[in-house]
């Protein structure tokens, strides 16, 4: 075992040697809360504690497999393979794999990714025969996961109280649950609710999974909401051997539920909690560091912690006035120019940080003016693409028989025919025959007459289909005996069911559909990577790729540019320059909330985000005006900034839009010059 822990500071090394009782690991922005976390777990290896008896959560599969990694470089594999690595969610999906009948579900049930759910929303406004133009399906969605979260009712939230469409919300609610049941499937939000409803209702099960993990590790604490915080409950409170890091100036997502109070009131739900704080920054320089201490010491309601870094002073903050929206984007894309030659850097060392998407347009532009490579991140996920959604619905139905779901979806990708009046025929006959919704199709298949009015074309269609997944799910299921790549069957499969063939017919433009396809040919891609990486089966791709959207990585080639992204998006990164742009009232706090003081806080916790992803340098831009919907209105400088130390503060002016292109040109010709230079040396 590779375990040195004297890598480790004075306050790492007393959280990893905690082993017994509750702990609360304080970890400021950048110091070094992974490696914390990793080296824990190899300590209690080392200690003797059996690997399969240590549960780690986090909150993204991307976090999990660099722990996985970090851990078995320290352990060893076999020993890192057999700790439980996961994320809440997949955590819940494996206890409801193998206890969910004990709610009167049957195995295996199907999990509705956003789009099935919205589905599901839509169908139940329509029985109700709600007004679709006044109610949004998707703000239902919205608050029917807050009050799935709050272990409550719509109606019993109190902060949507005074929304008109909670009462829309209750009524979809009763219909969407039981649509749910009858499609014996659930939602992201069930894979936690669902197991601390089963740990309530019996506690065999409970007690099963308690003793299953006697160390229990969470990531980004300060991220859990009320439904996570009683999951955690269940889980140790027979031997409260927990251990929590995280940070409560970083708390961002309260608008997805999280519940800052979990951190701050870690001490007073566990007596005897040892608290130690990480707060030696391996990331920024002080000037950065002191910077963002004395914002976010505005915060009444904090752990008070102070970040230094050994890194040096470093260079002053700059603040940077401009006089619109465009002269703000092309002083920053010919700063990065000036800063990528003058600093030796690459454009995927520089990233521009936003409150909100809009803000990237005059970016985007700039940026290919100036011919800057860039990657938007929070664009279209490549899985919520709908060619990649069809194929993956395939996998799924060709899995699970069962999947209702994901068979509507594909039963008529590519056209068989079968329209909704047909599909809804269908539907009418399994319910009365008291049938699944495949095997309505294989009678109908094997007897058109079932279904008044079938034509005999689609009546084929729809025995081919059948027969089609019957086959390959035989083959999936074999594949792993024999030793054929999932790839390769999925291969065969893709090319049975005509799915290229329907996107080069439907796409008129060849460009778009060569890229439709190739999408649908990186599913197969993702898959091989996932079952030469994890050893793993379709059934672990297919819940993986449901669990966590990020999971097919960016090209290569977008890796190389300058990243811009929101804020929310820049949690976890770290770059040597950031642009933090926007720094105005209406943005920075955001408009929505400037006027609470609890959302005025988490908007400060927001900027102390941007502003902790500096390594090197930070530059934050305003503009005195800016053009929304075709008016301009004056803008005021973010009240944040008055809240940083003036004396680290570089104040300035951006120049003219024509002199930032003579800087563009200038910055060529030092470029060429050195180049030259470099020629004629050698």
């Amino acid at each position: 075992m590779d375990l040195q822990l004297d890598v480790l500071n004075p306050q790492q090394r007393q959280a990893v040697e905690h082993i017994g009782g509750p702990l609360l690991i304080l970890a400021g922005a950048g110091s070094g809360k992974t490696r914390v976390i990793t080296h824990r777990i190899g300590y209690l290896i080392k200690k003797g504690i059996a690997p399969g008896d240590i549960l780690a959560v986090s909150f993204t599969n991307k976090a999990a497999d660099e722990m996985q990694e970090r851990v078995a470089g320290l352990t060893g594999a076999d020993r890192a393979s057999k700790v439980y690595l996961s994320t809440f969610h997949s955590l819940g999906a494996d206890i409801l794999r193998q206890d969910i009948e004990h709610l009167g579900y049957k195995r295996p049930y199907t999990i509705l990714d956003g789009a099935d759910q919205q589905s599901v929303v839509k169908d139940a406004i329509d029985e109700l025969n709600l007004d679709p133009d006044a109610v949004d399906p998707r703000r239902i969605l919205h608050i029917i996961g807050r009050a799935k979260m709050g272990f409550c009712e719509p109606e019993q939230l109190e902060e949507l109280r005074f929304d008109p469409m909670t009462q829309f919300a209750q009524k979809v609610f009763r219909r969407y649950r039981s649509a749910l049941r009858g499609l014996n499937a659930v939602d992201f939000n069930d894979l936690i609710c669902l197991p601390v409803k089963l740990f309530q209702q019996n506690e065999e099960v409970r007690q099963k999974w308690a003793s299953k993990f006697r160390f229990v590790m969470v990531d980004e604490y300060q991220d859990t909401n009320q439904i996570q915080l009683l999951f955690l409950d269940e889980l140790v409170k027979d031997h409260k051997n927990i251990c929590v890091v995280g940070d409560d100036d970083q708390s961002i997502y309260g608008f997805r539920g999280a519940v800052a109070e979990n951190i701050l009131q870690f001490e007073n739900r566990f007596d005897d909690t040892r608290v130690i704080k990480l707060e030696q920054n391996y990331r920024s320089t002080n000037t950065i560091l002191e910077t963002a201490n004395a914002l976010i010491a505005h915060n009444p309601m904090r752990k008070p912690k102070e970040l230094w870094s050994a890194q040096g002073e470093g260079e002053p903050i700059e603040w940077v006035g401009c006089a619109n929206e465009r002269e703000e984007a092309e002083y920053v894309a010919a700063e990065i120019e000036r800063l990528k030659f003058n600093m030796g850097l690459n454009y995927r060392d520089f990233a521009i940080l936003y409150r909100v998407n809009p803000q990237s347009r005059p970016f985007e532009e700039a940026l290919r003016s100036f011919r800057i490579p860039y990657t938007l991140i929070g664009g279209t996920e490549f899985f919520d693409r709908k060619e990649v959604k069809d194929f993956v619905a395939y996998l799924k139905a060709c899995l699970n028989p069962n999947d209702e779901v994901n068979l509507r979806r594909i039963v008529n990708v590519p056209p068989r025919g079968i329209g909704p009046t047909l599909l809804e025929r269908i539907s009418d006959f399994a319910s009365e025959q008291n049938l699944s919704f495949f095997n309505a199709l294989e009678q109908v298949a094997d007897d058109p007459s079932h279904i008044h009015r079938l034509g005999p074309t689609a009546g084929r269609h729809i025995g081919e289909l059948v027969e089609t997944l019957a086959e390959f799910r035989q083959r999936f299921q074999q594949a792993r005996e024999s030793g054929t790549p999932l790839a390769e069957v999925g291969r065969s499969f893709l090319k049975d069911i005509k799915l290229i063939d329907h996107l080069r017919n439907v796409e008129k433009n060849p460009r778009r559909a060569r890229r439709r396809i190739e999408n649908v040919e990186n599913v197969l891609g993702s898959l091989a990577t996932f079952e030469e990486s994890e050893g793993g089966t379709l059934r672990g791709y297919l819940e993986r790729i449901t669990l966590d959207r990020s999971y097919n990585d960016e090209d290569e080639e977008q890796q190389h540019g300058v990243k811009l992204l929101t804020l929310h998006s820049s949690k976890g990164l770290e770059f040597p320059v950031v642009f933090f742009v926007g720094m105005e009232e209406g943005y920075m706090p955001h408009e929505r909330n400037a006027n609470d003081p609890e959302d005025v806080a988490e908007e400060r916790r927001l900027a102390y985000v941007g502003i902790t992803r500096a390594k090197r340098k930070l530059c934050m831009t305003w503009a005195r005006e800016r053009t929304r919907y075709g008016t301009t209105y004056e803008c005021e400088p973010s009240r944040f900034i008055e809240e940083m130390p003036a004396e680290l503060i570089d104040e300035r002016a951006a120049s003219g839009s024509a002199s930032l292109r003579d800087k563009k040109d200038e910055q060529n010709e030092k470029y060429l010059a050195a180049l030259k230079s470099a020629i004629f040396e050698e």
